[in-house]
């Protein structure tokens, strides 16, 4: 193991590496449906990936569910849950809930089945991609004089 991810291990709470890893795998377990999806016709590849990326980026944005800080006395990277990421968090699972109605009116069968199994890919990579964003900028920020 390298210098830098033994670091990372030691830096990083470990709940939010758990969280990171569970986002990790499924990610990639979707990723493949979506993509087993897209080849066998089931959904138009460019509604695919336009779907995909719009949600990636609503998942970058909805990353700030969680508040990611340096917690100085334990030495390590930490979240919690703050009050405008409640909101954020009640305002996806509206959303998860009503997606496949509001969908329905354009999308049927399985297009939308395959569409609806896109919209949570994107997002959860978005919080993937914006959570490790952010645990890399702080370990950065907290980084000594003499590591830098």
């Amino acid at each position: 193991m390298n210098q830098k991810t033994k670091e990372y291990f030691e830096k990083v709470d470990k709940k939010l590496i758990f969280r990171q890893r569970v986002f990790f795998v499924i990610i990639t377990i979707f990723i493949i449906i979506d993509i087993v999806n897209v080849i066998n016709g089931k959904i138009n590849a460019l509604l695919a990936i336009s779907g995909f990326l719009l949600t990636t980026v609503l998942g970058l944005i909805l990353s700030r569910i969680f508040k990611i800080h340096w917690h100085s006395e334990k030495q390590k990277v930490v979240s919690r849950l703050d009050i405008i990421g409640v909101i954020f968090l009640v305002l996806y699972i509206v959303i998860e809930i009503g997606r496949k109605w509001f969908l329905g009116h354009w999308l049927s069968g399985a297009s939308l089945s395959a569409l609806v199994l896109i919209i949570p890919t994107g997002l959860i990579l978005g919080r993937f991609l914006g959570t490790s964003m952010k645990i890399n900028k702080i370990l950065l920020e907290n980084e000594k004089p003499d590591e830098k």
